[in-house]
């Protein structure tokens, strides 16, 4: 056991003298992740809010006067134009609308996501719902019979779902997608330099010439990677958690405020979670970084190069975010228990479940077991890797 902390010890002393690599695996998560989760949001809104306090220019082609007030009251300037659609491409005006033979045709710049157009089109349409809901109240009196018989019911939509979920908001997607993103970001320098860049410097020989057994040298290597790929998720988890709270509680009004209406995606959001929560969590990840780190031990020993390595490690990442995806559509299927044994699908699954508050003991034992056995046989892969001459001197 004390050679395998002194091979560790070898490994993390070459991250800690190279003050780049520790800057950016440990103290630039914690800076960038609320950029990363906050800043898109509030500068978005900023932009948002300020479009719909702000006045801007619309074409029209034989809008009626009474629309033309009602456009106004939406802080829309009406501007006569002969070509609304080339008015729009040119940027002239940020949206156009033609009436013609009794139907409206509107004009945006909408094939970019969410444009200024975009919430300038959505000003008009407000402004069309308003009139077009006065002109068929006013047609209604005309006969005699109320608007209100328009409506003989109301329509309530509540959310039901858990509290915790609730409150998760976009954590519920982010959790699983910044520890599967950081426990092999943290990671990936040190298995890389602890293989095929000791390749390249001549001291793996050395090092596999010594009286330890190649179990220890392989142990203490993965350590290292271990150690360091968990630090990494933590100080991205510490970003997002502190990060958050701080812009939460400086910019709560400006979040309020765009999380208004029925269909304003939920933004945000905290971890509401019980002790044993965090613990299962944890456990979770520190399996998941016991997989990692031993693929990434056998695909470092296999490559011939420090670049070899991390082109083989690249694809792995992105193999490891395929999960992610499916995350996305897990709401349209009934997940299995047997979901939960499936490698890399059962992590992202069961860290999901747990911030949501879902998660059952059978699909956490089938998960961690699942994990532990899969890491079981890929350090066992590596293992072998390690006594096969034809990979520890491929060069």
């Amino acid at each position: 056991m004390n050679e395998v902390l002194i091979i560790a010890r070898k490994e993390l002393l070459s991250v800690v003298r190279e003050r780049r690599l520790l800057f950016t695996t440990l103290v630039l998560p914690i800076l960038v992740m609320p950029l990363l989760l906050f800043g898109p949001v509030l500068l978005f809104g900023s932009l948002a809010q300020r479009t719909q306090e702000s006045v801007q220019r619309v074409g029209v082609v034989g809008v009626p006067a009474g629309l033309l007030a009602q456009l106004r009251q939406a802080k829309v300037e009406p501007v006569e134009v002969a070509n609304p659609q080339e008015a729009v491409r040119g940027r002239e005006v940020e949206a156009a609308l033609v009436y013609e033979n009794g139907r409206y045709t509107l004009y945006g710049r909408l094939s970019g996501g969410t444009t200024q157009s975009a919430l300038v089109v959505e000003k008009v349409q407000g402004a069309l719902r308003a009139y077009k809901d006065r002109v068929v109240a006013e047609r209604l009196r005309a006969k005699g019979i109320e608007p209100e018989l328009l409506e003989p019911f109301q329509v309530e939509t509540v959310d039901a779902s858990r509290e915790q979920e609730r409150a998760a908001g976009l954590f519920a997607f982010l959790v699983p997608y910044f520890l599967v993103l950081f426990i092999q970001m943290g990671g990936m320098p040190v298995a890389v330099d602890a293989t095929a860049g000791e390749k390249e410097k001549g001291t793996l020989e050395a090092l596999l010439a010594a009286p330890v057994p190649l179990m220890q040298v392989l142990l203490g290597k993965g350590l290292a990677v271990f150690v360091m790929s968990l630090l990494s998720t933590l100080a991205a988890m510490a970003g997002l958690l502190l990060g958050g709270g701080i812009v939460r509680n400086h910019f709560s009004a400006q979040l309020q405020a765009l999380q208004r209406g029925e269909d304003a995606p939920r933004l945000g959001g905290a971890l509401a979670l019980d002790p044993l929560g965090y613990l299962s969590i944890l456990v979770t990840a520190v399996l998941f970084a016991l997989l990692v780190v031993a693929l990434m031990i056998s695909l470092g020993l296999y490559a011939r190069s420090y670049k070899e390595a991390q082109s083989y490690m690249s694809p792995l990442m992105l193999v490891m975010l395929v999960p992610i995806l499916f995350l996305q559509f897990s709401d349209f299927l009934r997940l299995q228990d047997w979901y939960f044994a499936l490698p890399f699908v059962n992590v992202v699954l069961a860290l999901d479940a747990l911030v949501k508050g879902t998660a059952t003991a059978i699909q956490l034992g089938l998960t961690w077991l699942s994990t532990l056995a899969y890491a079981g046989l890929a350090l066992y892969l590596a293992y072998l890797s390690f006594q096969r001459e034809d990979v520890v001197f491929r060069n």
